[in-house]
């Protein structure tokens, strides 16, 4: 039998104390995500259960899955943290038989694949009724959060006076300061992360050779690349990192807001707006808990748990005028959730994609299997 550890209640409690203390917490958090054990909120005892697989990071989730088992105390939720690509490729492992019940990803792209290779089930309630045709796709799956890509600096050891404001001003800063940025640059590793690979593949599309032209100022000042956002920031408050590049949002803005050392910055030629995407797997374990869930997810109670300013990024939806607000006035590149996004994983696409990434940031091939 699994072991199960209960730190929900203990996590609450700690957000609002200092960010070393969260910090230490998450890792411990970590640590036993690592080890295949999930976090549990509610009572272990409990007699229904609630499996999460999720690329969502815990300290921006727990108000909501809290709030979720205080009205539901007849069951409780085991959540695990998982990296996208590794939770794609569970749900692809565990098909014929699913453990998870509901599957929470920023990798829209592989969600997609997910539901067009008929892995996902449908779900049909006001709540969905309730969304726009953009923020679901087949009734299998629904967006419930937007998120901007940002850029993340150490305010403390960039060499310029005045921070960059875009890409192509990153890109001068890199050029002028030469070996400062060498080993000092972190992003995404595409080849390990599907949310990474989906913000590299949106770049890419931009019709504009300032992206090609930072990545390769990246590989010629030996850029690290990371499996997740929350190692990039470990790194750069350890002072290891200047500059990460492509973080999600939501995570960023509240390392930032409680690390004066650390500046988040929405790029101003464009900000790339994800969408957190949630899905009930076909043949899911507790599909009536899996539904009753994902419809509080959409619901005015659970956005609301997910909308604390001191963890989420400043981007909302708008139910009302079925309309996006971007309360930030940047311009924003939105990821649109329907199947072209099926395009960049054709696998030919992928693979070509893959090796141009590799050659441009001056990387080996990935030979882990």
């Amino acid at each position: 039998m699994t072991q199960v550890v209960n730190y929900g209640l203990v996590l609450l409690s700690l957000l609002k104390q200092k960010s070393k203390q969260r910090l230490l917490f998450l890792g411990l958090l970590t640590s036993f995500s690592v080890a295949g054990e999930p976090v549990v909120f509610g009572h272990i005892d409990a007699p229904s259960s609630l499996r999460i697989y999720s690329s969502f990071d815990l300290v921006i989730f727990a108000p909501l899955l809290e709030r979720f088992v205080q009205r539901n105390p007849e069951l409780n939720i085991l959540y695990e943290d998982i990296n996208t690509a590794e939770l794609y490729d569970r749900v692809i492992r565990e098909k014929a038989d699913p453990i998870a019940s509901i599957v929470v990803s920023s990798a829209m792209d592989l969600q997609i694949k997910l539901v067009n290779d008929g892995l996902a089930q449908t779900h049909i309630s006001s709540y969905t009724e309730a969304l726009p045709n953009s923020e679901k796709w087949r009734n299998q799956i629904f967006s419930f959060s937007l998120e901007p890509v940002v850029m993340v600096i150490n305010n403390m050891l960039f060499p310029d006076a005045a921070l960059p404001q875009d890409r192509s001003q990153l890109l001068q800063s890199i050029r002028r300061s030469g070996d400062v940025f060498n080993g000092k640059i972190g992003t995404y590793d595409i080849r390990r992360s599907g949310a990474g690979y989906l913000f590299a593949s949106q770049d890419a599309r931009q019709a504009d050779t300032t992206w090609g032209r930072l990545l390769e100022a990246f590989g010629s000042h030996q850029v690290k690349t990371y499996c997740c956002t929350s190692d990039i920031i470990h790194d750069l408050l350890a002072g290891d990192l200047i500059v990460g590049y492509n973080l999600v949002g939501a995570y960023a803005y509240e390392q930032v807001s409680n690390n004066p050392q650390l500046t988040m910055i929405m790029p101003s030629d464009y900000t790339l707006l994800l969408r957190r995407t949630a899905l009930i797997p076909k043949n899911a374990p507790n599909p009536a808990n899996a539904r009753r869930f994902l419809d509080f997810l959409l619901s005015d109670e659970g956005q609301n748990a997910l909308r604390n300013p001191a963890l989420l990024s400043p981007f909302a939806f708008d139910k009302s005028k079925q309309t996006i607000i971007d309360e930030t006035n940047h311009p924003i590149r939105l990821i649109e959730l329907d199947q072209q996004l099926l395009v960049g994983r054709d696998l030919a696409k992928y693979t070509r994609f893959i090796n141009i990434w590799e050659e441009a940031l001056e990387l080996l091939p990935d030979t882990a299997e």
